[in-house]
């Protein structure tokens, strides 16, 4: 295999695109679909004006048409590395090399920076130094609230998909891409805001030799979506816990769970209300969710019901809500302790309180402009859900996911002939899954990552070295706290061994579909993400040490062997193999 039907071409202005902290939204290549689609006809216009909104460039910089700032490659999504440079040259008191510094650390092999004549632009400097005032001080962001809203309107509005027609179906999918561009421009600025006020934190503890402080009172903010499932699903574990019949129930399996409950059983009736109000608040999370093929907690409730399975057996001293409460605790003594040594310097004192406040609200914002994303991306699963059972049973294709094999621009003509297609679907599903087995280039970009895919390695390869007794592996800070345990390599959630509260859990990176593991052991390790990656957010609520961005964990960390986290610096040591 060459290339994939879905690769994006390279800006020649901004040439470089990365795999760094791409991860997260992307593990797992892209249906070509979801991409064609949601991808380059909602989420990359967003975001190219969300980059604008916030000062780092003028639309007519852009270079390629239709608006793109994401790459793809091989199915695999791609950050845009010199746009983020870019952002770093423009930005007062910002260097390129600092940004390099945040995504890359010490990785090797990054291309070092080619300043470009536009690169210095006094008007969007200015701009952008508007714009870091705002975030530093503004108390609200009503756009990105106003977007969450219309998320949850489109949600509560769901027409009912099996009396709609294949051509509705297919109107509703676009119709909800058209949304999803418009809260993706906020979310971007959101994106983008959040990184400047825990920098500001780090850099005052930096400076009075506080370091490892800084990410203990970023922890337990409160106000976190993507990490209330988490307590939901904990609460409905306990009912479980205590009630014969719901324990009975659990035992039996989670296939089919909801159907067989007794709403006339008193705890029965609390479960399935609770559960309710769970698929309406997160029913759109899912594995690899910025695309739209994945099977969501509500299409696959298994997912959701195995987690609770998986918590229903820890102790009540596991409690997410005493971690947080004791994170809480924590946070307010240093937060008072740290304003004591900086009270005599105005500046300091200042910069670190508009800090801590605007650190709280722009993570909490962070989280629920993705949620407002996702839940309009789901409305464009369930449509295409409808319309793949529909060709299923038509003996179009075999499951209705294979539907995310076309194309958006294939559509329309399918509508009007589907049989032609089923060919080119079937043979797209081969090479999709192909995909999934590879390991796509770090950077791209200037002839970088232009081999063909059947030349890349395989994921997980055993060839990476193992580190020896000894070996510090150096990360990024999650979450504060120092643990030792056994490590335990997880690299797909749903196939997560039985695990020990006191071991510790090393995955490539985690989603929602990972959140109750965080409460199975005693701390986590992720191969990439930073200070505001789902890993660290939620950790830092559920009160779990998280070391980030330790680069190729999965592979270089040993299975069983006893190691050290500290949270707050990122360091791994390998105690003993």
């Amino acid at each position: 295999m060459e290339r994939w039907i879905t690769d994006t071409p390279n800006s020649a202005r901004f040439p470089y695109y990365t795999r760094a902290n791409a991860d997260e939204v992307g593990p797992d290549p892209f249906s070509v679909l979801g991409w064609s689609m949601v991808w380059m006809r909602g989420c990359n216009p967003g975001v190219a004006k969300g980059f604008a909104e916030f000062g780092v460039v003028d639309v007519s910089e852009y270079d390629l048409t239709p608006l793109q700032v994401f790459g793809n490659r091989g199915g695999y999504f791609y950050n845009p590395m010199s746009l983020s440079r870019l952002m770093g040259e423009r930005m007062p008191g910002a260097t390129a090399e600092a940004i390099d510094k945040a995504y890359f650390g010490d990785h090797p092999g990054v291309p070092p920076y080619e300043p470009h004549p536009d690169d210095v632009n006094e008007a969007q400097s200015a701009k952008l130094a508007e714009t870091m005032g705002w975030v530093m001080t503004t108390p609200s962001y009503p756009r990105m609230h106003a977007a969450s809203k219309m998320a949850l309107e489109a949600v509560a509005n769901r027409p009912d998909f099996t009396k709609l027609s294949n051509d509705e179906l297919v109107d509703y999918a676009r119709r909800m891409t058209a949304k999803v561009e418009e809260a993706w421009i906020p979310y971007t600025v959101v994106c983008l805001g959040a990184s400047l006020p825990p920098g500001a934190v780090q850099a005052i503890c930096e400076a009075i030799g506080r370091p490892e402080d800084a990410v203990k009172v970023l922890a337990a903010v409160g106000g976190v979506e993507s990490a209330e499932a988490s307590f939901e699903m904990w609460d409905m574990s306990r009912i479980v816990k205590r009630s014969p019949a719901l324990t009975a129930a659990f035992d039996a399996g989670v296939d089919g769970l909801i159907d067989r409950l007794d709403p006339s059983d008193a705890d029965s009736a609390e479960f399935l209300a609770l559960w309710k109000q769970l698929m309406i608040d997160h029913g759109h999370r899912a594995p690899n969710e910025w695309d739209c093929r994945p099977d969501s907690w509500t299409t696959r409730p298994g997912i959701p019901l195995g987690m609770i399975d998986r918590l229903r057996h820890q102790s009540d001293d596991r409690s997410p809500h005493l971690a947080k409460e004791h994170a809480a605790i924590e946070r307010e003594r240093l937060t008072k302790e740290l304003l004591a040594i900086v009270e005599g310097d105005a500046e300091a004192h200042g910069t670190l309180t508009a800090g801590l406040s605007a650190a709280a609200n722009w993570f909490g914002w962070r989280e629920q402009g993705k949620y407002a994303c996702i839940r309009l991306i789901h409305e464009v699963k369930l449509a295409m859900y409808e319309l793949g059972q529909r060709m299923v049973d038509a003996g179009v294709i075999t499951d209705k996911h294979l539907i995310f094999n076309l194309l958006d621009d294939e559509l329309d003509d399918f509508l009007v002939d589907p049989g032609k297609y089923t060919d080119t679907i079937n043979e797209r599903e081969v090479g999709f899954k192909h995909l999934h087995e590879v390991d796509p280039p770090y950077i791209v970009g200037n002839g970088r990552g232009d081999e063909p895919i059947d030349t890349w390695p395989k994921r997980n390869s055993a060839d990476v070295p193992k580190a020896k007794a000894g070996d510090v592996l150096q990360g990024g800070p999650g979450a504060p706290g120092v643990i030792t345990g056994r490590a335990r390599i997880v690299l797909d959630p749903m196939e997560a061994p039985d695990m020990e509260l006191t071991d510790i859990m090393v995955a490539p990176t985690t989603d929602p579909a990972w959140a109750p593991l965080f409460l199975s052991v005693g701390g986590v390790v992720v191969n990439v993400g930073a200070v505001g990656s789902h890993a660290a957010i939620v950790s830092r609520e559920l009160g779990v040490p998280c070391a980030v961005s330790v680069i190729q964990a999965t592979s270089r960390i040993p299975e069983g062997a006893l190691i050290s986290v500290d949270g707050s610096t990122g360091t791994v040591t390998v105690l003993e193999l």
